[in-house]
């Protein structure tokens, strides 16, 4: 990426739109993986509640907050192919400064792969993996108004093939606490690569993100709202298959242009919702949408749930453990593990 994205603190919103990109033209994709098993129940759609989750540090650092303090979170995702991501996070506050840090790594392992010649002659085996090794820390501006930074250092292998960059997210949050109401804004991965893979430079999955939550006062339910890839508007992609000639001769019913334009945009529109029960909310129900995924990994005319999570929370003395099931395609989905705890607590009174 144009090494301007330096300049990002005096033109941010010059640079978000000069470097919009397109799906599949990024490298370190795997930095756009949900980091807990939370997230995946939501759909990835919950990034402006403020409370003592520090995976949820990881995505927006403006989140961090002196109740996570002394927190330790480990998730682990089980994806298609017996490929494996995760996350390991920790926070430590620091109330004189009223500033709160964290430091944590996400990897995701694709396993072990034979190494072959031209010919398909079996020469032994190979692994890939990548990690992002991240520090953090957010400010406490007033009782409402917070910021935060993240910075990566991302390292990639692929069997003899190496790769490593740098990132940063930035992010500012509002929290009413009387209200229960959350509004945040959030520029994931700004960054560039350092060395690539065969001397081609790639660009990094930048990401502008608005995000809203807000739970009712008289019913134990919380619902949030993503707005993502604002940087790049167009996101539907129009398959050659679909102009295609059926076998009866007829040519495929276009959609509108109006249907056309709605689909863009609902694609940019992540959706969950958190029923907990309980004052600590020891027990939490979880659903979410992502249109997008819908869209493009559900099969025509067969019946799925494509797009839709689902997942559940609960702690048992001082453990939290979250689990999350994020449908992705007929074939499969994710499946989500998440355990955390906060080492405050097993400390003698």
């Amino acid at each position: 990426m144009n090494k301007k994205l330096l300049l990002l603190p005096l033109s941010i919103f010059s640079i978000v739109t000069a470097f919009s990109q397109i799906g599949g033209n990024y490298t370190f994709a795997f930095l756009q993986q949900s980091p807990s098993a939370r997230q995946t129940a939501l759909g990835k759609s919950q990034i402006a509640l403020r409370d003592d989750d520090i995976a949820f540090a990881y995505q927006n650092p403006a989140l961090l907050n002196s109740s996570m303090h002394n927190a330790l979170s480990y998730n682990h995702d089980f994806l298609l192919g017996k490929i494996s991501t995760g996350y390991f996070g920790y926070g430590y506050a620091l109330d004189k400064l009223k500033m709160t840090f964290q430091g944590g790594i996400q990897f995701i392992n694709y396993g072990t792969f034979k190494q072959a010649d031209e010919f398909g002659n079996i020469q032994g085996t190979f692994k890939a993996a990548e990690y992002a090794i991240t520090v953090g820390s957010g400010r406490q501006i007033n009782e409402r108004l917070s910021a935060g930074v993240n910075l990566k250092f991302i390292s990639s292998q692929l069997e003899t093939y190496t790769a490593t960059g740098v990132a940063a997210d930035l992010a500012g949050a509002y929290w009413d606490k009387d209200k229960k109401f959350g509004a945040t804004i959030l520029f994931r991965n700004i960054g560039t690569q350092l060395s690539n893979y065969a001397g081609r430079k790639e660009d990094l999955p930048l990401d502008v993100q608005v995000g809203f939550t807000k739970k009712l006062n008289k019913a134990p339910f919380r619902f949030s709202v993503l707005l993502h890839d604002l940087n790049r508007w167009q996101m539907r992609y129009d398959s050659p298959l679909e102009n295609e000639i059926t076998l009866l001769g007829e040519a495929p019913t276009q959609p509108s242009r109006l249907s056309q334009e709605l689909d863009n945009f609902f694609r940019h529109i992540n959706a969950g919702g958190e029923i907990v029960f309980g004052k600590n909310e020891n027990f939490r129900l979880r659903v979410g949408y992502s249109h997008q995924v819908r869209k493009e990994l559900n099969i025509n005319n067969l019946r799925s749930i494509s797009g839709f999570s689902m997942g559940v929370g609960f702690k048992i003395s001082r453990f939290r453990l979250d689990y999350g099931l994020g449908r992705q395609h007929v074939a499969g989905g994710i499946n989500h593990l998440s355990i955390s705890t906060n080492l405050s607590e097993f400390k003698k009174k």
